[in-house]
């Protein structure tokens, strides 16, 4: 068995004598926090679209609830997104703040005590405040929805408008200052100006999208998202693309690894970055660079700040400090309040454990809770085996977890499925549906058994639709579902070979089809572009012999990166003379993988994914067509999703 790195465990909770009880409470942050703050005495803020504030001393204390500036409304109420320091003493707090005339000018607060108290004042514009650039000298720069360059002299108690490139159709998105005179700064809609006067004149950037140093299709906004001034260079990030150049001659060139994020140390010099690997380097010169010993983070960074040559990042809230000392990984725990009832709870015979994303908790009869460890997992369900051990579930993997060792074990299921296989079935249904802010529909076929050897159809019925129920009655072999349970039970987390969907001439012929009808949809792609990927896509069935096991793995182990309001879904219930139930399930926002796989089992408290392709190609027997979300049994979309895996891996070896 694999064992799973943690994080780290905090004051093992399995009730050693004289042992200390962390009861600390996790910060629960209201709104979105998208920028990490810190001060250059190094005490770290976080600000909310919601308009509350949370700070702590230090990356290694406690933190605090500070004042809330919001109303709860999300229209029309104060959206904070970063406090910037001149010093440890002064600094504003900056976003979408309604001034006293919110239809004619905007805010942003002062602070001269350290954010002990706020000072509401207005900068003479109405605008919602995307960057702020401030130095140690009192200067300071933003910029946002108006398109307006704001400048203050004086620690940010006023501020004029300076000659800016932009207006409230491009919008100012990001800007950098090299010094009082001399910087740069981007649009929301893709422009790059720099300046050597302080924006009484400026001049334009060619950007990398416009020297085509990323494909069309890779095109999805050309906003400037990150920009500045690193030495002789120039170094921005576009789309998603992290690019350098000479600022004296533009030519856009990727660094020698991927980057996500990027900070500049103005002390030292040094650019301090984010991989897509997760790991923390530090360019010298724009090809040559060192990674930070053991500096991986564990989430996809947020927001990166660089202070007294540290670099933090905010990561899914969370905070890392990065510097030649190593890392230091922190989850915001508070003690202003206690901890509140974890999200997943269950009761033993002694002890009550409680799940709340990666926390793990105890509580005795009194239900006053402690922290028994914090994982790298997210679980999603947890099922107790005694007052001692339980198995965590994150969706995907089950754990082993002990309160002896404290070290969550990946494990595989045996023989999940024993106890029900040991009563003959009764019934199943199957249901498909979709539901979202303005709509709700579901599908369900319902089979009885009629004799030692068939089901039959009892009911299809539609629901939320206004649709007539489908004239459908089919006789189902019992063998066949029993079949394919005592498979699962054998092999519950198997994964097929591709010869096991039995791939045809007639599913290659509708795979193109699709092809076509997808290439003809794309938008910004040109001819050639159009021809190159049409001739890669048709190419992939003659390659499909070459496809190995791991392929097939990755692609059925993939998750979608999307959220929805609209969910879908397709399950099946299960019920044995015994009135004992499997439910089955897969649930999707945009997309379901081909065959509904992996199909999520839950029996007794236990959880595991299913990929076996025989009972998906089940299900689709038993259900009509029209049935919702049939179309995802077909191998059509399977030959498409290997297509869709092989072209990124070409993409990224570009």
């Amino acid at each position: 068995m694999k064992q799973t790195r943690y994080l780290f465990t905090l004051f093992v909770a399995a009730v050693a004598f004289g042992q200390t009880r962390d009861t600390r409470a996790e910060m629960d942050i209201y709104g979105r926090a998208d920028e990490i703050s810190v001060s250059p005495d190094e005490k770290i803020w976080l600000v909310s679209a919601m308009g509350n504030t949370y700070y702590t001393d230090n990356i290694n204390s406690d933190w605090h609830y500070g004042r809330s500036f919001g109303n709860g409304d999300l229209i029309g109420s104060t959206h904070l997104e970063r406090i910037s320091f001149f010093n440890k003493d002064v600094a504003i707090m900056t976003g979408y703040i309604p001034g006293p005339d919110a239809e004619e000018k905007s805010g942003y607060f002062l602070t001269s005590d350290g954010g002990k108290n706020w000072k509401m004042l207005d900068f003479g514009d109405n605008s919602w405040i995307y960057d702020v650039f401030v130095d140690a000298g009192g200067n300071a720069w933003m910029g946002g929805s108006s398109g307006s360059i704001l400048f203050s002299s004086d620690f940010g108690q006023h501020w004029k408008k300076l000659n800016s490139p932009y207006n409230s159709e491009t919008r100012m998105a990001a800007i950098f200052m090299q010094s009082p005179t001399v910087g740069v700064s981007g649009a929301l809609h893709g422009s790059i100006y720099c300046t050597v006067d302080n924006w009484k004149s400026s001049r334009k950037i060619i950007t990398p999208f416009e020297q085509y140093k990323f494909n069309g299709e890779d095109y999805n906004d050309d906003r400037i998202k990150k920009v500045l001034l690193w030495n002789d260079h120039i170094v921005v990030n576009q789309n998603g693309h992290v690019y350098y150049t000479k600022a004296d001659k533009i030519n856009w060139q990727l660094f020698p690894v991927a980057i996500i994020d990027f900070e500049l140390d103005t002390d030292s010099k040094t650019l301090f970055a984010v991989t897509d690997k997760l790991e923390v380097v530090e360019f010298f010169l724009p090809t040559q660079f060192r990674k930070f010993r053991d500096s991986s983070i564990f989430g996809y960074p947020t927001c990166c700040k660089v202070v007294n040559h540290s670099l933090y990042v905010l990561s899914d809230q969370e905070i890392y400090k990065v510097n030649n000392a190593g890392l230091t990984h922190r989850i915001p725990y508070t003690t202003d309040k206690p901890i509140e009832e974890p999200r997943i709870v269950k009761h033993g015979k002694n002890i009550i454990w409680g799940i709340n994303g990666k926390q793990v908790y105890l509580a005795g009869e009194d239900r006053v809770w402690y922290r028994e460890n914090a994982l790298d997992i997210v679980v999603t369900d947890l099922m107790l085996l005694n007052d001692s051990n339980a198995i965590f579930w994150d969706g995907e993997d089950n754990y082993s977890y002990s309160l002896k060792d404290h070290t969550p074990e990946k494990i595989v299921p045996n023989s999940p499925l024993n106890a029900f296989l040991a009563s003959p079935i009764r019934s199943f249904s199957i249901t498909a549906g979709s539901q979202g802010c303005f709509h709700s529909q579901e599908d369900v076929v319902n089979y009885e058994i009629s004799n030692d050897s068939v089901y039959t159809t009892g009911v299809f019925v539609s629901k939320y639709m206004d649709k007539k129920p489908l004239d459908f009655t089919k006789k189902i072999n019992i063998a066949g579902l029993e079949n394919s349970l005592h498979s699962i039970n054998a092999h519950p987390s198997s994964m097929p070979s591709l010869k096991d969907f039995g791939i045809t001439g007639k599913d290659i012929r509708d795979y193109k089809a699709m092809v076509n009808e997808q290439i003809k949809e794309m938008q910004g792609l040109t001819k050639k572009e159009r021809l190159a990927r049409k001739e890669f896509y048709y190419a992939v069935p003659k390659m499909l012999d070459t496809i190995n096991n791991q392929t097939i793995e990755n692609i059925f182990r993939q998750r979608e990166n999307i959220w929805s309001t609209t969910v879908n879904w397709t399950g099946v219930s299960i019920i044995n003379q015994q009135n004992d139930t499997i439910h089955i399930g897969r649930s999707f926002y945009e997309r379901s993988l081909p065959w509904n796989l992996p199909w999520h089992f839950q029996y007794k408290g236990l959880n595991f994914n299913c990929y076996q392709i025989g009972f998906s190609k089940f299900i689709d027997s038993c259900i009509p067509p029209g049935f919702m979300n049939k179309e995802i049994f077909d191998n059509r979309l399977l030959i498409m999703e290997i297509a869709n895996y092989w072209w990124e891996q070409k993409r990224d070896l570009q």
